[in-house]
């Protein structure tokens, strides 16, 4: 199996395998569209694989195979019965534990997308984590470490997998699209930097991600002006509450490039998708910046609190372009 870029999961993963040592739990964090799903089953297959060579899975043995169908007995993706992990799933899943692996000489479980479960149901999961049966590996995945309680951080070895690498983007979308003109791969590249799963739904036609990329860029340029009455106008014209974070989370990320521009960083450290106006923004005072960013993840925040959109746009448009930066 081919990893693109994620050296900070497939270094590590190499050593313990060269070393015949794996730890028993891991926390996979990263953007959304970095791979953490990938980066899970890429690790199962380290742990399942059948022939590991060089520090990697073969890709294509049975065990392999099995876990990239999703069909292997032995690497079993956790269910949620409602939005979000309940205690009982999570009961479910340590009831399981003390049974024995299937075909294999070790059990994987997948407890992905973890944002929003309970303390109650990572509580149920700590005393298998700090003393898990000996074939039994765990590999939980959530946007960053907040979602997680530190008891179980501290039982876990935690890889993050953000670090953007266009390179490495090209190169997916190189082998993936090899049909596609090459001013289109680029354009997905400019937009989502080296978030390839980003870049893919992009190439797939995601009507609503070019919508809200396209909102991004509209309210971006508006910033970098102190155009307010635009801001406010593109912003204000989102009714769904989640679409809505989403766009906020997008508009951060074009914030924290103008950020890294202002540093002098290399430009494979940008993940947002307006490189344009975040070279624009990177002329304001870097307090600006940070207030922007500020302003933007506390609307985020209320968004959460059921408040009124509209008024939560209006609110925002002010702080991050007004001509003052008020807040």
């Amino acid at each position: 199996m081919k990893l693109y870029s994620k050296q900070t999961l497939s270094v590590p993963l190499a050593a313990m395998s060269e070393s015949g040592r794996f730890v028993h739990s891991y926390i996979i964090t990263g953007e959304k569209g970095a791979g953490k799903k990938t980066a899970a089953k890429y690790t199962a297959m380290m742990l399942l694989c059948s022939d590991v060579h060089d520090g990697r899975p073969c890709g294509v043995c049975r065990e392999c195979r099995r876990i990239l169908s999703g069909v292997h007995p032995d690497c079993i993706s956790a269910e949620k019965s409602k939005k979000s992990y309940s205690v009982d799933d999570m009961r479910d899943i340590v009831t399981d534990a003390y049974t024995s692996p299937n075909d294999c000489d070790r059990k994987v479980y997948l407890i992905t997308d973890c944002g929003g479960w309970s303390d109650a149901a990572q509580a149920a999961m700590l005393k298998v984590t700090e003393d898990p049966p000996d074939p039994v590996y765990f590999i939980f995945t959530g946007d960053d470490l907040s979602v997680f309680l530190p008891t179980l951080i501290s039982r876990s070895m935690v890889i993050d997998i953000t670090t953007a690498d266009r390179d490495a983007c090209m190169e997916y979308m190189h082998d993936t699209y090899p049909d596609r003109p090459e001013e289109e791969l680029i354009r997905a590249a400019d937009a989502f930097g080296g978030n390839i799963g980003r870049c893919t739904e992009l190439l797939e036609g995601d009507e609503k991600l070019l919508d809200l990329a396209e909102r991004v860029r509209r309210t971006a340029a508006a910033c970098a002006v102190c155009d307010e009455y635009t801001a406010a106008a593109v912003l204000s014209g989102i009714r769904d509450r989640d679409v809505f974070r989403q766009m906020l989370g997008m508009l951060c990320a074009v914030v924290r490039d103008a950020a890294v521009m202002k540093s002098g960083a290399q430009p494979g450290s940008y993940i947002g998708c307006d490189r344009g106006s975040a070279a624009k923004l990177s002329a304001f005072p870097a307090s600006r910046l940070i207030q922007m960013y500020d302003s933007l993840t506390y609307t985020a925040q209320l968004c959460g609190l059921n408040c009124n959109l509209d008024s939560a746009a209006a609110m925002l448009a002010g702080r991050i372009a007004g001509r003052k930066g008020h807040i």
